[in-house]
């Protein structure tokens, strides 16, 4: 009773073991009608193919990506601080020549006035529009060139 199980287990695995490793044969037949394929050989034009199994699923070989995404979040990283750095080097360059149009337009407020009388009145407004305007390009010039101090440290640390 208990052999008849055992026996069919045994049958039934050895047959998905040489099933699994199998070559199977099939026939292509080219007619007038059309073509067909089949497991028996159709006439004598027949063209045989074999189709080879293998047993057992081929898995991909584990390879620990995080090494390659760290890399790529680095660069990434960097990408972004060099971008903010040529942003705030930009807004340098635009608030220097905002300042140089200011003290432009100041001198020219200066060279406008044909009286003496006028000139010394006007002259003491410009002097103390042009410190107001040398404090203020100042003060914000030196908070961009901290951030740019800060983004080069960061791109330092990050290469």
């Amino acid at each position: 009773m208990l052999k008849t199980p055992l026996y069919l287990f045994l049958c039934v695995l050895f047959s998905l073991q040489v099933h699994a490793q199998k070559a199977t044969t099939y026939y292509k037949c080219v007619t007038k009608n059309g073509t067909t394929f089949s497991q028996f050989p159709c006439n004598d034009t027949a063209t045989a193919y074999t189709i080879n199994t293998v047993s057992g699923i081929n898995n991909a070989p584990s390879q620990n990506y995080t090494k390659e995404l760290n890399a790529l979040e680095r660069e990434r990283i960097v990408l972004d601080l060099k971008a903010e750095l040529r942003s705030n080097n930009h807004k340098l360059a635009i608030l220097k020549r905002d300042k140089d149009r200011a003290e432009y337009n100041q001198q020219q407020r200066l060279n406008r006035i044909l009286d003496d009388e006028d000139k010394k009145l006007i002259s003491k407004d410009i002097t103390k529009q042009l410190k107001i305007i040398s404090k203020d390009h100042k003060k914000q010039s030196s908070n961009i060139e901290k951030r740019i101090k800060k983004l080069e440290k960061k791109i330092a640390s990050y290469q």
